[in-house]
């Protein structure tokens, strides 16, 4: 399976399971890779929730009607994969993953701390995964490093020795519980950390660096929208020219931006460095719309099972297609999942 996808760059310090260390690593060694192909077909997967009392198969059925349809090169799960899960479901979920023979990642959301595991235990589950022979898994944590997260890593598509694209995948933590800097009062969703800002940066002009000076496009993966979802949503409901609707299934009134009220300023060091074009974040089951923001889309996917809550007509999978010169498309792909069972 080697030959289709590259994995480097695992040092063994990061199977030291420790969710919050002080060592500090090289860009290098948070960066992973996969061949480039042209049209290179990403299919963002969100909020499966699968818990242990699920119909399990039932869900795992349904959603491969996405995967089928999607004839992705990587499949991203975009958070809250797990709701009340034990380890017995992670690894059923994650074997099922594997049936496909699609590479595939994963990132975390805020339900995911939910289980009957720790996140550091899962992560070193896949961080084993993405070492193995056997398994699709492309996953990076470095669990004794000195960057708030579980899931922070790039994955970068190579062509001909150069990086064509930069997959940037980030953990957007979970709860914020009046810990955080000015905000020790305030308890809700967490939001990305300076360090994790600083991370980004230094991810972006290393990569920058190693491609002579150009900078190389990037679309960024989390689970919490950050802040400026909400501003950009505000905009166009405003009728700003500030924002451009690139697609909306459902409107943009259906529900609103469930965003922290932290900002830690993530989206303005991404216009500051000009690398990442494009956005994707899940959290918000309804929401399945894209808006391009200071150049950035910012981007829902879609709700990918019927667990929590749902649009019943709005579930699926969205597809990113990138383009050589870096541009890319949204495809949505929409499942019914009352039709769906009335055959199972």
């Amino acid at each position: 399976m080697k030959n289709k996808f590259i994995k480097i760059f695992a040092p063994l310090s990061a199977l030291i399971l420790t969710s919050c260390g002080t060592k500090t690593y090289d860009a290098k060694d948070y960066i992973l890779e996969m061949n480039w192909k042209d049209n290179f077909r990403i299919l963002q997967l969100n909020d499966l929730h699968i818990g242990n009392k699920d119909d399990q198969q039932l869900q795992f059925d349904f959603v491969d009607q996405t995967i089928n349809d999607a004839n992705a090169d990587l499949i991203v799960l975009d958070g809250d994969v797990f709701t009340f899960a034990d380890r017995v479901t992670a690894k059923r979920v994650f074997k099922w993953m594997d049936s496909h023979k699609i590479p595939w990642t994963v990132t975390w959301g805020n339900h995911d701390e939910q289980c009957y595991f720790s996140i550091d235990w899962v992560t070193g589950y896949l961080n084993d995964l993405n070492d193995s022979d056997d398994s699709y898994c492309i996953f990076k944590d470095i669990q004794d490093d000195d960057v708030m997260g579980n899931a922070n890593f790039a994955i970068n598509l190579m062509k001909d020795g150069h990086v064509k694209e930069q997959l940037i995948v980030m953990d957007s933590n979970r709860y914020n519980y009046g810990k955080y800097k000015d905000y020790d009062s305030y308890v809700g969703y967490d939001a990305f950390h300076d360090d994790q800002v600083e991370w980004y940066e230094k991810i972006v002009k290393y990569t920058t660096a190693q491609n002579g000076g150009t900078v190389v496009p990037s679309l960024a993966f989390f689970h919490i929208p950050f802040p400026e979802y909400d501003t950009a949503y505000s905009l166009y409901l405003e009728g700003s020219s500030e924002v451009e609707l690139v697609h909306a299934q459902s409107p943009l009134t259906g529900e609103g931006v469930a965003c922290p009220m932290i900002n830690t300023h993530m989206f303005e060091k991404m216009v500051e460095l000009g690398s990442t074009n494009g956005t994707f974040v899940a959290h918000d089951h309804k929401n399945n719309w894209a808006v391009k923001y200071k150049g950035i889309t910012l981007s829902y996917g879609v709700n990918s099972t019927d667990r929590v809550y749902m649009d019943k007509n709005l579930l699926g999978g969205q597809v990113i297609e990138v383009k050589d010169d870096g541009s890319f498309e949204l495809t949505q792909i929409l499942k019914s999942f009352d039709s769906y069972k009335e055959f199972y």
